[in-house]
């Protein structure tokens, strides 16, 4: 869901009188005639302004255009030794939540809900960080020992299923919950259909992965998930599970094709090295990034049904020692995406982008606006003819 943003505009009219004197009754038909072309004018005016493009929100730090999407770069009011943030995702209110990081890049443990403009810290605890949000509000997150869930209003609660829960990435509308858990040597996702919920289905690896390292980052309200897992080749990518697929407490990841990275301006030669799937909403689109050989990291859209990736940085993130990272965390219903990028000192930053609107002025308008012009122009030719004609 996308969010309004103020429109600051003005409209500045000047009127001169002119000294001539007329028979009274051609001033009272002049008068009508002004009256009438000014009404006319500003309907007009009036029509265009209110079908121009609305003005993305103000940031923190900036607004930036790239990819179709209105940038809005921000950090919360930093606490401690913060020096940036992470937004992990958002929920199809357009409520980010995220946590505030380290000069190394770390959590310092400080959470946040909000939007770029607003934001209120999470009473999460020490060493937790927030990862996911519905619209509900409720939050869930980890510390890569235990999983919580923070209910909208409520207070911590440790999740006790699954058992060796670490880590909950993802909740979505109908309360549904993603993560990870620790099950003896092995590592795998969980789906939990509530955080009452007494029993969950274990997510396990596509066929033909040898590791049993599964994370379950994100849910949309269908029950599609996504995230990623470590493959034969030591590096990690993307996949996706139905929860209707469920069966004997267990569901099958399955693996989806790695993206054919693109050209990056200053990373001549690259090569793809990982991809991590990190949200979706309820139309399949989903969101990530991937790794190349230089170390950078670069966001992009993935369609699930037609398997199509779209590339997307955000226009702000910059070059520290030969790196830059975009990461997008989670998408909304209404196409409102959000992540965090790093800046040239290295540092990251939150941000949310908007698909960028351009509205064109309807057929009407443009009539309505000529049509009073010209009659404008019609009444003003006939004055100009009366008058010299009563001056001969």
């Amino acid at each position: 869901m996308a969010e309004l943003r103020d429109v600051t505009f003005g409209i500045c009219v000047a009127i001169r009188k002119t000294a001539h004197r007329f028979s009274r009754d051609f001033n009272a038909m002049r008068r009508r005639a002004v009256r009438l072309s000014g009404a006319l004018t500003f309907a007009a005016l009036s029509a265009l302004l209110l079908t121009a493009p609305v003005a993305g929100h103000a940031g923190t730090l900036s607004v930036d255009n790239a990819g179709g999407y209105t940038f809005t770069n921000f950090d919360p009011s930093l606490t401690g030794a913060a020096v940036g943030s992470n937004v992990n995702g958002i929920s199809n209110t357009g409520q980010a939540v995220g946590t505030e990081v380290d000069v190394a890049g770390a959590p310092t443990g400080v959470n946040f809900t909000g939007t770029a403009s607003n934001t209120n810290p999470l009473n999460t605890g020490a060493g937790q960080t927030a990862f996911g949000i519905n619209s509900a509000g409720s939050v869930v997150g980890g510390n890569g020992t235990t999983a919580f869930i923070l209910p909208q209003g409520g207070v911590l609660q440790t999740l006790a299923v699954p058992p060796g829960a670490i880590n909950a990435f993802g909740i979505n509308d109908n309360g549904n919950i993603v993560g990870q858990y620790t099950a003896g040597a092995n590592v795998p996702g969980f789906y939990l259909p509530s955080a009452s919920s007494t029993s969950f289905a274990t997510i396990l690896q596509p066929i033909g992965a040898n590791s049993t390292v599964v994370n379950a980052q994100g849910v949309n309200d269908n029950g599609l998930i996504v995230g990623f897992y470590l493959g034969n080749d030591g590096q990690v990518h993307g996949f996706d599970a139905k929860a209707a697929n469920i069966s004997g407490g267990f569901l099958l990841g399955t693996a989806i094709a790695d993206p054919t990275i693109p050209s990056v301006p200053g990373e001549p030669g690259a090569t793809f090295v990982f991809s991590q799937l990190l949200g979706v909403n309820d139309a399949g689109i989903a969101v990530g990034y991937y790794g190349d050989s230089t170390t950078s990291q670069h966001g992009y859209l993935y369609n699930t049904a037609t398997g199509v990736y779209t590339f997307l940085d955000d226009p702000a993130a910059a070059f520290h020692n030969g790196v830059e990272v975009t990461q997008i965390t989670g998408i909304t219903n209404s196409g409102e995406i959000a992540g965090f990028y790093t800046d040239a000192g290295g540092f990251a930053h939150s941000f949310t982008a908007d698909p960028t609107i351009v509205a064109v002025p309807e057929p009407s308008t443009w009539l309505m606006a000529l049509a009073g012009f010209g009659f404008v122009g019609w009444r003003a030719r006939g004055a100009s003819k009366r008058s010299r004609l009563a001056s001969i």
